[in-house]
């Protein structure tokens, strides 16, 4: 039996390669937003933190001004970075969205070429028990004129 061979072999290799190259890109970016939202998380508890201490602070006997202040004007500046996480969190899942378009279009190519792959070779098995069957029927035929 003769091996298949498909034409568009290396093609679909190349294919399969950028699938790959798109999902590990799409597993940096993952990886990536996990970070950004275990940084958010660590600053909402720093802030509620802050919050606390100033609740005790302002809670106290003596209230020292300054302290209070202080502590004010550093959970406005921690409410800030945390809006500024939340926009890069936002433009990292923006990326994240394209980049599960590019793996979706990568993987849709792929596709198409194997089942092309797969089509060809159940064209190729049909042609190979055609020509089977025609040689099965040649040595037949030949058997029986050299019996009669």
């Amino acid at each position: 039996m003769r091996r298949f061979n498909f034409r568009l072999q290396s093609i679909l290799n190349l294919k399969e390669k950028k699938l790959e190259d798109e999902r590990l890109k799409l597993a940096g970016i993952i990886s990536v937003l996990e970070s950004q939202k275990d940084i958010l998380l660590e600053m909402n508890e720093k802030k509620e933190y802050l919050e606390a201490q100033l609740e005790n602070i302002t809670n106290s006997q003596v209230l020292d001004i300054q302290n209070v202040v202080g502590y004010k004007n550093f959970l406005n500046q921690t409410a800030q970075d945390i809006k500024m996480q939340f926009e890069i969190i936002k433009k990292t899942q923006f990326e994240l969205e394209e980049q599960q378009i590019k793996v979706n279009e990568a993987y849709r190519e792929v596709k198409v070429l194997e089942k092309l792959k797969e089509k060809q070779y159940k064209n190729f098995l049909f042609e190979y028990e055609q020509t089977q069957i025609k040689e099965i029927d040649d040595i037949t035929i030949s058997r029986q004129r050299r019996a009669i």
